[in-house]
């Protein structure tokens, strides 16, 4: 590895730690000019590999935007490339990172497919967190992409520490980006595979903490007058967040026949959703009010 890599690979880990042999195996053929750097939330086991990567451990409760910003704020190459331990990268999936051009793009990301032996309740996860992003895509300018299979321009990230004292909660940055006249890039071209080992009540505790985290950040940028409007149209978000997979879905045949069953875990999913981002809702208005 050179003094200065060219790519810094962050894998977050919070889950599914029974994908890592997969991953390490793939990861150790990235080029010598990378370093990988694991950031783990609370003991989940040690990495134990023949690849040199530096492994960083933080609390149990940690989620996956706080890990990203550890291990950001860590890494030495221009070029930042997220993923999990959820996401199993194919076997190119290094090298594209590595030669993505961060100069002209703020961030590069990829299609997420999904394994196709999947439960029910992980076919919804991959339905609500990567519809958006799955095979069949074109390449081209993005307003969104998946931090999960994702390179950036570090020092883009760095130009926002108010948003990394929080995590690298990719929205918010998306946004900022753009505002500040960056813009991203789709590259269907760079792929993992989603091997979502997650428990269903785990995934939904989490799908609490990021939807407050969404409607606080978001409630914080509305008036008073809009923030209560975003509150009160709140129990609307799990019809709108189903309405939108099944279009996503509709259009992928080869998708359409697990939607069905995955149904139940999807709505289980938006509920929390929305939930959580009604508690953000609050959470902001609390705070104007104070103010």
């Amino acid at each position: 590895m050179t003094s200065q890599p060219e790519l810094s690979i962050v894998v977050a880990i919070k889950d599914a730690t029974g994908n890592l042999p997969t991953i390490l195996a793939i990861l150790a053929d990235a080029p010598p000019d990378c370093e990988i750097v694991f950031c783990v939330a609370g003991e989940n086991g040690a990495i134990a590999s023949g690849i040199r990567a530096t492994v960083l451990t933080g609390p149990a409760d940690a989620l996956i935007p706080h890990l990203w910003r550890d291990g950001i704020l860590v890494a030495r190459a221009r070029r930042v490339a997220l993923t999990t331990a959820q996401c199993i990268p194919a076997a190119d999936w290094a090298k594209r990172m590595r030669y993505a051009d961060v100069a002209r793009w703020a961030g590069v990301g990829g299609s997420i497919e999904n394994d196709f032996n999947a439960r029910a309740s992980n076919w919804a996860i991959f339905f609500l967190r990567y519809s958006a992003f799955a095979p069949p895509l074109e390449r081209g300018p993005a307003r969104e992409i998946a931090a999960d299979n994702a390179v950036y321009d570090r020092d883009a990230i760095l130009a926002c520490p108010d948003l990394l004292a929080e995590g690298f909660w990719e929205p918010s940055f998306h946004r900022r980006f753009h505002e500040g006249g960056r813009s991203m890039l789709l590259d269907p071209g760079i792929v993992v595979t989603h091997h979502g080992l997650v428990a269903p009540g785990h995934f939904t505790a989490q799908r609490l903490a990021h939807g407050y985290e969404f409607g606080l950040e978001r409630g914080s940028r509305a008036s008073t007058l809009g923030l209560i409007g975003l509150l009160l149209c709140s129990p609307l978000v799990p019809l709108l967040i189903l309405l939108r997979i099944v279009r996503r879905v509709a259009v992928r045949a080869a998708y359409r026949r697990h939607l069905l069953s995955s149904l139940p875990w999807l709505l289980a999913f938006a509920l929390a959703w929305s939930a959580g981002e009604a508690r953000g809702y609050v959470a902001a208005l609390s705070g104007k009010k104070q103010r």
